[in-house]
């Protein structure tokens, strides 16, 4: 984010308290409110209707902490904060105002945004550095109905940090789960009950207002009719101001049929000039307004002027930054005034507003301009402005919420006059799980490509402008789709159709094509592709695009066994993630899964934990299938590691969840594959087959070399659970599949399946060729650093391991990596297969978090909800922190940290 960027939400007074709403006198009993003040409640709640004083009792709050050095942020909502995007920018930046060094890392994923997960992890790591008290001010949060932003709030009333305090202002928390907090003493709460004046309060405000006492009976009529609503009353105190016989109005109010704001609403404008009320209805037309925008819109030359009179007055004008450049009506009261200028003079009202979006787009206001010509209804400047700005806002900015919402309110005939518009979202939609808008969009594509192509006069430069971006944008998303083979016949056909086609599509399809390649384990036609992407994409500066390259680079050599180069690809991505794209934490996450796979495989289990931990979370919200199928694999792996049986398996039951989820079949399929054989190894050879048969892969295919995905999976998992009653057929279905993964360069591959068949020889007594296949695979894995390949086979291999003359094999490099093995395997079974280079006795950045939230007294579903992760993955944090605190409980683990210093 730039610092332009990083300073709009202030500029847009989102960031200061509504210190414009001016109350007369302290509320005493609000204002000695000391536990708010002194912080004893994580979260307080001020919940009432309009008009009762919520904002301004949270700005007298506000003022109290700052003169008493508290660090506070403050974050004014309003309808476009209904984005998790934006809503997080604006967040960060508030929260930056109170500690410029907070939240750095909850900017890395906002320019390409994915879930809301990943935004949130960032935060939830950048307010655990926070040390001091801060006070977070949420003002009007009634505004925000989206999920996945309410979720963020929700989170922090009930997951942040106990020193991040929260104060949230609205008219309904219909969506936040308060039950939790209540039940542990940690809300407080205000309604109207408290919110509303009462006698002795009404009393003090109209002597303030109006210099005088109230006779007690008016103001008993005034508190009745009022039932001391705050609003109310200060816009009687404004109607009574400039009367000459306040007592009748009075009167004439308390006998009155209609609603308390419209009646002193026209009191109120009754009382003004003609140029003050003009002005006052056009100003209504805007969500904020500044001078110079007044100047703008208003009928006469001097309406910054009258906009500072009224200001002096108290007519409802909040002031939205420190230095009062901005100020909007209270949403009450504007809204009246709005309504009443759209019925009385409709195209008075429109002209207003186009006079205003024009002002606002000139100076740089672009967003709040395209909404007002949607006011207006002046469809023909919103779709060309919204035309000209839709890929900065969805690609630099993220404001994806944003653009769906001008979608909807667009008239669709207008938008398919510029079909960039339509070009741009669907390419957005593209890479998220939201296929049934992807496809509408491609449908509306079409359908004006149709429409294009049938008129007498052809508009060739349009239409093959149209035909390019569908094509492009079906082949990625089948790729994305993980349908490999498919997205490459397609971006194949695209590259051949538009050899004109700019460097950065050109790049996109390139990638698409690479993939395409490693699913058909054609990795070397794969890794060609990747090379002239890259050309292609750092002369357009595609770095997103890059970052795509950068992980197909990797996946193509993890497939081909190169894990020393798919590690360097991963390096060089992320460099270039953190260079260009500020960290996004989503694309790193694929990045980390082949980290994670390369460091297990080598047996760097410290950094095969600390890789997968950044990982999961970002992958299973929405990563790529590969990402997907490794993440667990590895952590399934890691549990195993830790004799954790069934933790291991849940965890590969919850990643097959995960797929069938997200309609990702190979990622079902490849985790299936992985429990049959964690149970055959662990001597449950009945229930493997039982898996195998559930997800079809029961079947050895004794001929062809595993072309498909299921036979793949037969050959590398059911042959597992017939190693003992069918050797034979077993060495039969593997020699053809190792046949054509040694012709292909498969090398991790081809050593896995030779340990298999070496394991098949020696259930069916020759051991010859078992130790012939275990030499062949340790000369292959040797001069590749493979290692867990080996040593998951555990006893199995260890027989084999212990009859392998190593004077023969003298000279070789399968020498060392055979007597690695042997000094391994003998140290395993010593320890009960818990290796200690398998346990590191430090507790990772994530388990430490876990172990501060034990001592909390949440549950274990709460703990999990708070660091983002499901309750079986937390089990398997929780077995590792108790084993390397060396305790069997919470009590124990939390005893344990105090006694350590980490609590």
């Amino acid at each position: 984010m730039t610092e332009q960027e990083r300073e709009a939400p202030i500029q847009q007074g989102k960031l200061y308290p509504a210190t414009g709403t001016r109350r007369p006198l302290p509320r005493p009993r609000l204002d000695s409110c000391a536990d708010v003040l002194t912080g004893v409640f994580p979260v307080t709640l001020l919940l009432a209707p309009a008009g009762y004083g919520k904002s301004t009792l949270m700005a007298q709050w506000h003022g109290k902490l700052v003169e008493r050095g508290v660090a506070c942020a403050w974050l004014s909502l309003d309808e476009d904060d209904d984005d998790k995007v934006r809503f997080m920018r604006h967040l960060i930046a508030a929260l930056q105002k109170a500690d410029p060094h907070l939240g750095d890392a909850a900017t890395r994923n906002l320019d390409f945004p994915s879930g809301a997960k990943p935004l949130l992890e960032a935060l939830a790591t950048a307010l655990a550095t926070v040390r001091e008290r801060l006070v977070l001010f949420l003002d009007d949060l009634h505004f925000v109905q989206d999920p996945d932003v309410l979720g963020i709030v929700d989170w922090l009333a009930n997951y942040a940090p106990r020193n991040v305090q929260q104060i949230i202002g609205s008219r309904q928390t219909r969506h936040l789960r308060l039950s939790a907090l209540r039940v542990r003493g940690q809300l407080f709460e205000l309604d109207l009950r408290q919110l509303r004046f009462d006698a002795q309060e009404a009393s003090q405000f109209f002597r303030k207002r109006l210099d005088r006492d109230l006779p007690a009976r008016d103001l008993e009529r005034l508190q009745i009719r009022t039932e001391g609503w705050p609003a109310a009353l200060e816009l009687v105190a404004l109607a009574m101001a400039a009367r000459e016989n306040p007592l009748g109005f009075i009167e004439d109010f308390t006998g009155t049929d209609c609603t308390l704001v419209d009646y002193l609403g026209e009191a109120v404008l009754s009382r003004m000039d003609e140029r003050t009320r003009s002005l006052v209805l056009r100003i209504s037309m805007f969500d904020r307004i500044s001078a110079a925008l007044a100047q703008a819109v208003g009928d006469s030359d001097d309406a910054a002027e009258l906009l500072e009179g009224l200001r002096e007055g108290n007519l409802f004008l909040i002031p939205l930054d420190h230095t009062g450049a901005w100020v909007r009506f209270h949403h009450l009261v504007g809204e009246f005034f709005r309504e009443r200028y759209l019925r009385t003079s409709p195209a008075q009202a429109k002209e207003c507003l186009q006079r205003g979006a024009h002002w606002l787009r000139a100076n740089g206001h672009l967003e709040e301009a395209v909404n007002c010509m949607i006011r207006a209804q002046d469809w023909e400047h919103a779709t060309r402005w919204v035309a000209d700005s839709v890929e900065d806002l969805v690609f630099r900015r993220g404001y994806h919420q944003t653009i769906l919402r001008w979608m909807r309110a667009l008239p669709e005939s207008l938008v398919d006059r510029f079909p960039v518009i339509r070009i741009q979202y669907a390419f957005s939609l593209s890479f998220y799980p939201r296929h049934q808008e992807f496809e509408a969009q491609i449908y509306r594509l079409q359908q004006l490509l149709k429409s294009l192509d049938a008129q007498p006069q052809r508009d060739a430069r349009m239409i093959d402008e149209l035909r390019c971006a569908a094509e492009l944008l079906m082949a990625m998303s089948t790729g994305l789709r993980d349908e490999g083979a498919r997205g490459g016949e397609l971006a194949a056909a695209w590259l051949a159709s538009w050899p004109e086609a700019s460097l950065q599509r050109k790049g996109v399809m390139g990638n698409v094509l690479a993939f395409g390649h490693k699913t058909a384990g054609e990795i070397g036609r794969g890794l060609e592709v990747i090379a002239q992407t890259r050309r292609w994409l750092q002369q357009g500066e595609g770095y997103y695009a890059l970052a795509w390259t950068a992980y197909l680079e990797a996946l193509l050599n993890l497939k081909r066994g190169s894990y020393l180069e798919a590690r360097l690809a991963c390096i060089d991505g992320l460099e270039l993630i953190e260079r260009e794209l500020k960290g996004h934490p989503a694309q790193a996450g694929l990045l980390h899964a082949v980290l994670a796979a390369v460091a297990y495989e080598f047996d760097e289990i410290a950094q095969a934990i600390e890789h997968n931990e950044l990982a999961m979370s970002p992958v299973s919200e929405s990563g790529h299938a590969d990402a997907v199928i490794l993440a667990y694999l590895t952590q399934a792996r890691l549990q195993r590691l830790r004799s954790d049986e069934r933790g291991a398996l849940a965890i590969l039951k919850e990643g097959q969840e995960v797929g069938e989820r997200r309609g990702l079949r190979r990622v079902t399929l490849s985790l299936a594959a992985e429990e049959c054989a964690h149970l055959v190894r662990a001597g449950k050879y009945e229930e493997g087959r039982l898996v195998a048969t559930r997800f079809g892969f029961g079947e050895l295919p004794i001929q062809g070399s595993a072309a498909d995905l299921v036979s793949d999976k037969a050959v590398r998992a059911a042959s597992r659970y017939r190693l003992k009653e069918s050797p034979r057929l077993v060495i039969q279905g593997l020699d053809a599949a190792i046949e054509s993964c040694e012709q292909r360069g498969l090398a991790h591959r081809s050593v896995e399946l030779l340990l298999l068949r070496a394991q098949a020889h020696k259930h069916g007594g020759n051991w010859a060729n078992a130790l012939a296949d275990l030499h062949r695979a340790l000369m292959i894995a040797a001069p590749r650093r493979y290692l867990r390949v080996f040593l998951d086979e555990g006893r199995e291999l260890g027989a084999l391991l212990d009859r392998l003359d190593l004077e023969a094999l003298r000279g070789l490099e399968a020498v060392p990596l055979a007597r690695r093995l042997l000094e391994s395997m003998r140290m395993r079974q010593g320890e009960g297969h818990q290796s200690s280079a398998a346990i590191g006795q430090q507790l990772t950045k994530r388990e430490v978090s876990i172990l501060k939230r034990l001592e909390s007294g949440l549950s274990n579903k709460e703990i999990a909800e708070a660091i983002f992760v499901s309750e079986g993955t937390l089990k398997w944090h929780l077995h590792n922190v108790y084993g390397k605190l060396d305790v069997k409980n919470r009590p124990g683990a939390v005893a344990r940290g105090r006694t350590l210093g980490i609590l």
